[in-house]
């Protein structure tokens, strides 16, 4: 059952590039919202691999809803999903002993395996009819599920499992008798007589069989391994002795047990495990949306177009913030509003050093990221086509730069980037073309500027050279359907504001923004000379 893609979908997506996924921390953020690393990588693979068709998007955030919705359905799908991870575990760990040909264990584990079978389908069916859901995928889930259980082959399978569990559990104690070297080292064990009741005895039958797993693995290394030397003791040496005896006596039951179990060896519970991935995004996600909700900040469900014909193209959100900043312990967080429209896609950014640009920025290409892969967007509202891919070029390790050096690695990284966009997807640069001159720096990032305007691709284009955003009413000149907008980050009485406005760029007073936090000013520079003299 597949709750990850709509029915009949070609499973289509865009793999983000390691830079992209780098530069918008993204792996940071999985990592905080994820429990283990097995969950984090399937979130990391669900969430880096955006689906290219819109309906895929819908299918996810349909029960994504019902998920957020929700709480009880939240809490019995957490649940049944240990339930399901047991049960691939189970059938993992049958198929490998299969390998081994160890009949016993194998029937064994192939009955734990059955028996969880049952109990996740009947767990997830009581869940699914005491929830309402709405979403296409749960809908279908739930049908899939009854239409199993309904069915008499279902019920045969559940008896031969409580007879079979029966027929093994037709003993509780055992007289055991064990035979000591003269140092005391068990040298040999022998059961007397097994008793259909339970016994006073450190070892029962019970935790025998509880521990079988360990034990065989045990008495198989033992075995390998030759005779033990003497005054070398064996972890739990009576479990050791006592397993060739206790296989001895199930085997007596063994060819009416496997008679049985035999009839469902063709049963398939990959229909149930394969909805582990989809289950640890949703049960992530949600249990992360609640974090947020819980400290006050908002969440949405992006609202999309029907359909890919009902879209112009346009992405916006509004009071949107970085998570990043939420993991950080940042108790203020700014929040702001970005519009992508096929008027206005371009936007050139600047700004004082750390005045917020490249927090906006990732909070943007993050949002769109969530709101694609059929999860949550954090901000108040989210509307339109998210990206179907995003790209960034941010400063790269010096270290990395050796072959080419820094402006070479940049046009390196720029050609690639201009070959991978279209119209759809979303490029991100932070100080690009910076270590240059600023007429070559000016002059680079027209060219690049020039070429994804004509392309169509949307861009934010963080920058220090301040000519580019002078140079807009040329630039809009150029062949292509959107404008170039100026976004400043916004600075009151001096203080950094972390809000983005409309403006042309403001040297001075970045400048002298930058002066005054390190005590540059002409101002401040003469009196620290002047106290400094008196003293």
């Amino acid at each position: 059952m597949d709750i990850l893609f709509a029915p009949d979908s070609e499973r289509k997506t865009v793999k983000l590039k390691p830079e992209t996924i780098k530069d918008l921390g993204f792996l940071e953020i999985i990592e905080n919202i994820t429990d283990g690393e097995k969950d984090m990588m399937i979130v990391r693979d669900i969430m880096t691999n955006i689906p290219t068709d819109l309906s895929d998007i819908k299918y996810r955030q349909d029960i994504m809803k019902d998920f957020l919705e929700n709480e009880s359905l939240f809490n019995d799908f957490s649940n049944a999903l240990w339930q399901i991870k047991t049960l691939r575990d189970l059938s993992s760990s049958r198929l490998m002993h299969t390998q081994n040909d160890n009949s016993l264990f194998v029937l064994i584990e192939y009955l734990r395996e059955l028996s969880v079978y049952v109990d996740v389908l009947e767990a997830t069916q009581t869940c699914l009819e005491n929830n309402e859901v709405r979403s296409e995928g749960l809908n279908r889930l739930r049908e899939q599920i009854k239409a199993i259980t309904s069915d008499e082959k279902f019920e045969e399978t559940k008896e031969d499992i409580k007879k079979t569990l029966d027929d093994m559990s037709c003993i509780s104690g055992a007289l055991i008798g064990v035979n000591f070297t003269p140092d005391l080292d068990i040298e040999q064990v022998a059961v007397v007589e097994f008793f259909p009741h339970r016994i006073r005895s450190k070892y029962t039958m019970a935790e025998v069989a509880a521990t079988i797993h360990n034990v065989l693995n045990s008495a198989q290394a033992t075995n390998s391994i030759g005779k033990v030397a003497v005054n070398t003791r064996v972890l739990d040496p009576l479990l050791v002795g006592l397993t060739p005896l206790m296989e001895k006596h199930l085997k007596r039951h063994f060819t009416r047990i496997k008679t049985i179990m035999a009839k469902h060896i063709s049963l398939d519970t990959s229909f149930i495990t394969e909805m582990i991935e989809g289950l640890t995004f949703y049960t992530s996600m949600t249990r992360f949306a609640k974090r947020l909700t819980k400290e006050g900040l908002k969440i949405c469900t992006p609202e999309l177009p029907l359909n890919e014909e009902g879209s112009d193209g346009s992405f916006e959100i509004k009071d949107v913030y970085n998570v990043r900043l939420f993991f950080a312990g940042e108790k203020n967080i700014v929040t702001n509003d970005m519009s992508f429209t096929p008027k206005e896609n371009l936007y050139i950014l600047t700004g004082p050093n750390r005045g917020g640009k490249t927090i906006i920025e990732q909070a943007v290409g993050i949002t769109s990221i969530m709101a694609s892969s059929g999860a949550f967007a954090t901000a108040s509202k989210c509307s339109g086509r998210p990206f179907s891919n995003i790209l960034t070029h941010f400063p790269i390790d010096e270290n990395l730069t050796i072959n080419y050096g820094r402006l070479g690695e940049e046009a390196v990284r720029i050609k690639e980037i201009v070959n991978e966009t279209d119209n759809r997807t979303l490029i991100l640069f932070n100080e690009t073309y910076s270590t240059t001159s600023a007429v070559d720096g000016l002059y680079l990032s027209k060219d690049l500027l020039k070429i994804l305007k004509e392309i169509g691709s949307a861009v934010i284009f963080n920058t220090h050279i301040h000519e580019v955003a002078r140079s807009i009413d040329e630039m809009n000149e150029w062949p292509g359907e959107s404008d170039f907008v100026s976004l400043v980050m916004e600075i009151k009485d001096n203080v950094n504001t972390f809000k983005v406005k409309r403006s042309e760029p403001e040297s001075k007073s970045y400048a002298r923004n930058i002066a005054q936090k390190y005590g540059i000013t002409y101002e401040q520079m003469k009196k620290e000379k002047s106290d400094n003299d008196e003293c």
